[in-house]
């Protein structure tokens, strides 16, 4: 019996659970209450700055993955609405840039096709393969207190068969053909590039058209030149 009881208090001692201290040839068993979880000290955030070199490094590589995706295209299809505008100054922004535009691109030496209205701007990217350059403006109404133009300019990679691969992570829908969404080929238009302005004053749009003309005009010239710079002629 009176190894047994050794026994348990020497597994007591050892789960940390009992203290045992020589007293005699005897041993003495002394309950202590169980030591309390040390607290872990607060987690602090690495707050180290950056240094200049790894930040410019990281951006070169974005710059250069960006410029990568405008590789290997055939030319450009460009839309600037006039047939379609929903304003006057959109369309005199619009009619100024699509005079020019064959120029800027012939200066390039890319070939191009310039879009007249909406089926243009869906018809020639699926049938020619090319990229599409889109300038969208906006512009506010009459009613408003303010006048503003929006401007953005896009080049975008038009998809004919779009698949999403990650949809094998998802489960079956209960559709028609048994197949996820994500599984159907789409027609889809993946944003490549793009630049945005935005000009207002209390004058009416007429005042704004010049400065809108000319920051479209800005980003178009440098779209070509990053275009140009990864394909060479």
């Amino acid at each position: 019996m009176m190894n047994v009881n050794l026994r348990w208090l020497q597994w007591l001692c050892r789960a940390g659970l009992v203290t045992m201290v020589m007293l005699s040839p005897q041993l003495v068993a002394q309950t202590t209450a169980v030591a309390p979880a040390k607290t872990m000290p607060d987690v602090v955030p690495d707050t180290a700055p950056i240094p200049a070199h790894v930040k410019q490094r990281i951006l070169d590589h974005m710059k250069q993955t960006d410029l990568q995706r405008l590789h290997g295209w055939p030319g450009i299809v460009f839309y600037c609405p006039v047939e379609e505008a929903k304003s006057d100054a959109i369309k005199t922004v619009c009619s100024r840039i699509n005079a020019e535009v064959g120029s800027m691109m012939a200066a390039s030496n890319i070939k191009f096709q310039v879009a007249k209205n909406a089926f243009d701007l869906h018809f020639l990217p699926h049938m020619t393969g090319r990229l599409l350059l889109v300038v969208d403006i906006l512009a506010t109404g009459p009613e408003s207190p303010a006048a503003a133009l929006s401007a953005s300019v896009q080049a975008l990679a038009h998809y004919a068969h779009a698949v999403n691969w990650s949809s094998e992570l998802h489960p079956l829908q209960e559709a028609g053909d048994g197949r996820s969404p994500l599984e159907v080929p789409q027609h889809v238009n993946a944003v490549l590039w793009e630049s945005e302005l935005i000009v207002a004053g209390t004058g009416g749009l007429s005042p704004l058209e010049d400065a809108v003309y000319k920051g479209v005009h800005e980003r178009i010239a440098a779209f070509l030149a990053e275009f140009v710079k990864v394909n060479p002629k």
